[in-house]
């Protein structure tokens, strides 16, 4: 290049048209300005919540006001199980002794399996809970009409033993707290009994979509989806679960607590629903027809 020739520069058409051509310093653009792209529309599904908690809270009141009546069979079916079996590991240690005396020496062998019937039937409240909130819940968001029991029953049978038996797994850790309690130690052990059981409950709601929604995943795909999600809602469902029905056992008796204890079972499983495919829409452009589609997709 010569000493009197100017460099050449080539101005290509976005810094052109983002010129200012009235501009008094001779400028040619100001390119930090960034272009803003219109936000997505928003997601109308009347299961799939969009993110933020005001559309979670949205989605779960409207499907509990509008279903509570068709899965008012399945609390009815949850309520005997409860009535005589949740919160009352305990029980089986007061038994062994009676037990002992009526069947000779033998009778504290059978304590193990007491505990082991204790734990598959004192879960059995959240298990048909959350399995008829989704085998309700789905259908209907994906077609618009409510399933019939029988229909109900056929989508999520196959799929109820993997969730039984994480459940009561799940349901040893919390029952077998009540063990701990002493009347010295009564208060930090509820306090603790309640932390606990709440955190086990938040967890296991996503982990028994997983179990009946996505065939073959277990634990590690529900902690997945437990990162994915804001569980605010649901976190508040297990603590009432968990609280309320004591409060309502020491204040009102058994049967206002097996009343209580049924209803926020199964709107727990409705917030467990609710927030399970909220994480599953932000990892993953999910609609209640896709889940409708894992959900009645055959057992191979």
């Amino acid at each position: 290049m010569d000493p009197g020739e100017a460099p050449l520069f080539m101005v290509e058409e976005p810094v052109v048209a983002a010129a200012d051509p009235v501009d008094p310093d001779g400028r040619t653009a100001d390119l930090s300005r960034h272009h803003v792209f219109p936000a997505p529309p928003p997601i109308d599904d009347p299961l799939v919540a969009g993110p933020g908690h005001a559309v979670w809270a949205r989605r779960f009141g409207r499907l509990s006001s509008r279903h509570g009546v068709a899965l008012l069979p399945v609390m009815v079916l949850a309520a005997l199980p409860m009535h005589f079996f949740v919160g009352r590991v305990d029980d089986t240690i007061v038994a062994a002794p009676a037990l002992a005396d009526l069947v000779g020496g033998f009778g504290l062998l059978l304590l193990p399996a007491m505990w082991l019937a204790y734990l598959a039937v004192s879960a059995l409240p959240p298990v048909l809970c959350l399995a008829g909130a989704v085998g309700v819940l789905i259908p209907w968001a994906a077609e618009g009409v409510r399933p019939r029991p029988r229909r109900v029953w056929r989508l999520v049978a196959e799929r109820l033993r993997a969730l039984w038996l994480w459940f009561a797994a799940f349901g040893l850790v919390t029952g077998g707290m009540s063990l701990l309690a002493t009347e010295e130690r009564a208060g930090p052990i509820t306090v603790l009994f309640s932390i606990v059981s709440t955190a086990v409950l938040t967890f296991t709601g996503l982990l028994g979509c997983v179990a009946l929604i996505e065939r073959g995943r277990g634990p590690r795909r529900a902690t997945h989806l437990l990162a994915q999600s804001r569980p605010a809602g649901l976190i508040v469902a297990a603590a009432a679960v968990t609280v309320v029905p004591r409060v309502a056992d020491a204040y009102l008796g058994g049967f206002a607590a097996t009343a209580a204890g049924v209803v926020l079972v199964q709107l727990w499983a409705i917030a467990a629903l609710v927030t399970y495919a909220q994480a599953r829409r932000a990892a993953e452009p999910v609609t209640s027809r896709s889940l409708f589609a894992e959900l009645n997709a055959p057992e191979e």
